[in-house]
């Protein structure tokens, strides 16, 4: 209590003191004097005493609370380690009046707080010398308290009376005055190989080969079928393969054995011609019949190892499980085909337009033409035309140089106007198109046409004792690519041809339409009407009919040929080479009863 009353009649002598300025007469401060400028240190002396008591004592209450959470053993504070003042302190009287102040002593007791003072704002470096010297440092007689800490809370330095941020309390913390020691930061790594951390092992994934229980539970998964067979696919190794001894001679033997007939075909395609035999005789018409029935279908010879069926109930001899199987775990999409009656879908044609609406159409597409012509005009991607000047707009365009020389004008107008119609003329000229991409033209059109189905059509003729209507049925039926054949027989004419649609429909305009059959010769009969005595047949009866049309899967005959015989024999005997031998009955018991 002596010492609290004794610190506070300090603290009032110096408010007091600090408090009284001398003023000059007009009432203006005068000049600080000493005592003044004293005072002035005293305030902010004690300013700072208090923040680093109050500093100090926090520290104190940490160092205690971590001394206590551990489980060390701790020794009381004596009452030796509690600070102690050295100043002196003014007595106060026990009946409360006033204190004398003595100035002397009041000066003594700044001077002592000055060097304490400074003492604690040195540091580390005051305090050695201070334990080098042996002279003990001064103790202080109050706690020290930071002006931002009030009763245990930071507080802001403004007038607001706010309290500090959270995220600042760790820089508003202040540091502990016993030691000005920095505690080592611990590393976040591992200093050695040795304290490295191992790395947790992956997790290996298991491999199922089979089903578990629930899989094949029907109750549980409805999907499973147990008539199936569940079992891994086995893998194989590869092993080397060596060829067997003769292999690539057994191949080379085949190759010239094919050689060797390749060149007998040859031979015999050539003396045949020479002895004036049929050319329906060669071998490239004889490739026209069907062949018999294959041992193995190719879809089946990769699966067997024998390429015979006689090997199916052997499972060694099969190719179904083994590497190099066609077999696999993959499902093949086959690519989807057409129907085949889509091929012969009649063609969508365009609707039916007036004259009106096409020369409306005509009319839009020339002016955009036109525009997009002006378009590249103005970019200066193409050069503006020189002006169209014609007779009748001499005049307008060409107006002071007609007014000069008008019969010089007019001879130049003509000239270009001549000029530009060689241009259009050479250019329709060299759009069209030349004798051989006219053909070629058809005959792409013609192909076209016989993709979407083979129309074959049989025609029966009286008589071709006319050499023109023999011309026309050849030379028509080769421009419009068709195969076929003309059987010329004493009895009655057969023509047969095989074709696309559209031109079998203009070969039957041909015969049926077109073609006058009973034009007048000076041959009528046939030339084997004599020798087979046969009546001959009289130009008013002859006559051309169809006897039979129809769709074809395939040709039956490879070109188009035209063929005389003596007799019915010979005539089967041509068609029975290209497997239609009932064409000639249809048209010998045909009867036209309209």
């Amino acid at each position: 209590m002596v010492a609290d009353s004794r610190k506070r009649a300090l603290d009032e002598a110096v408010d007091s003191i600090s408090s009284k300025k001398q003023k000059a007469p007009d009432g203006s401060p005068l000049s600080s004097s000493p005592n003044s400028h004293a005072n002035d240190i005293l305030a902010k002396a004690k300013a700072i005493a208090r923040a680093k008591a109050a500093a100090a004592a926090k520290a104190m209450a940490e160092k205690q609370a971590q001394s206590r959470a551990t489980a060390s053993p701790t020794t009381p504070q004596s009452a030796s380690d509690t600070p102690t003042s050295t100043t002196r302190e003014a007595s106060a009287p026990v009946d409360g009046s006033k204190p004398v102040i003595n100035t002397r002593e009041l000066l003594a007791q700044i001077a002592e707080r000055k060097a304490r003072i400074a003492a604690a704002t040195t540091g580390r470096g005051g305090a050695s010398s201070q334990s080098g010297s042996g002279r003990p440092p001064p103790a202080l007689s109050t706690p020290f308290r930071h002006p931002m800490l009030d009763d245990g809370e930071l507080k802001a330095r403004g007038g607001l009376n706010v309290g500090v941020h959270p995220a600042l309390l760790n820089d508003a913390q202040p540091a502990s005055f016993g030691s000005n020691k920095r505690q080592p930061m611990n590393p976040k790594f591992a200093t050695t190989v040795a304290n490295a951390k191992k790395p947790a092992p992956k997790k290996q994934l298991e491999i199922l080969t089979g089903l578990s229980e629930d899989e094949m539970d029907p109750t549980k998964n409805p999907y499973f079928d147990p008539d199936l067979e569940v079992r891994p696919k086995e893998r194989y190794r590869r092993t080397l393969e060596f060829n067997a001894k003769g292999k690539y001679i057994e191949l080379a033997n085949e190759l010239r054995t094919q050689a060797r007939l390749e060149e007998l075909k040859k031979r015999i395609q050539e003396s045949s011609k020479k002895a004036g035999l049929d050319e329906e005789l060669d071998l490239a018409d004889m490739a026209m019949k069907r062949e018999p029935p294959p041992d193995v279908e190719w879809w089946d010879q990769a699966l067997l190892t024998n390429r015979t069926y006689d090997s199916l109930d052997d499972e060694s001899q099969l190719k179904i499980d083994a590497l190099d199987s066609v077999i696999t775990i993959y499902v093949q999409h086959p690519i989807p085909i057409n129907a085949p009656w889509e091929k012969n879908a009649p063609v969508v044609k365009p609707p039916y337009l007036t004259k009106k609406e096409l020369k409306r159409i005509r009319k839009t597409e020339r002016a955009e033409r036109h525009k997009d012509q002006q378009d590249r005009i103005r970019l200066g991607l193409d050069p503006a035309p020189p002006p169209k000047v014609k007779l009748s707009n001499l005049m307008s365009v060409l107006t002071n140089e007609a007014i000069k020389d008008p019969t010089l004008v007019e001879a130049r107008v003509r000239r270009e106007m001549e000029e530009r119609r060689q241009k259009h003329l050479r250019d329709n000229f060299d759009r069209k198109l030349t004798p051989e991409q006219k053909h070629e033209k058809l005959k792409e059109k013609l192909e076209q046409d016989e993709q979407r189905g083979i129309i074959c059509a049989v025609f029966r003729i009286g008589n071709l004792a006319n050499p023109q209507h023999s011309y026309k049925i050849n030379v028509n039926a080769r421009e419009l690519d068709l195969k076929g054949v003309t059987i010329v027989n004493p009895k009655f004419n057969l023509v047969v041809v095989e074709g696309g649609s559209r031109a079998i429909k203009l070969y039957k305009k041909l015969l049926l339409n077109r073609i006058d059959w009973a034009q007048s010769t000076q041959k009528i009969s046939s030339p084997n009407d004599a020798a087979s005595n046969v009546p001959p047949t009289k130009i008013s009866d002859n006559k051309c009919e169809l006897v039979w049309e129809g769709e074809l899967k395939q040709h039956q005959f490879k070109r188009w040929n035209v063929r005389t015989t003596e007799n019915e024999a010979e005539a089967r005997e041509i068609l029975e080479r290209s497997q239609v031998p009932h064409y000639w009955n249809l048209a010998k018991n045909w009867k036209n009863d309209i």
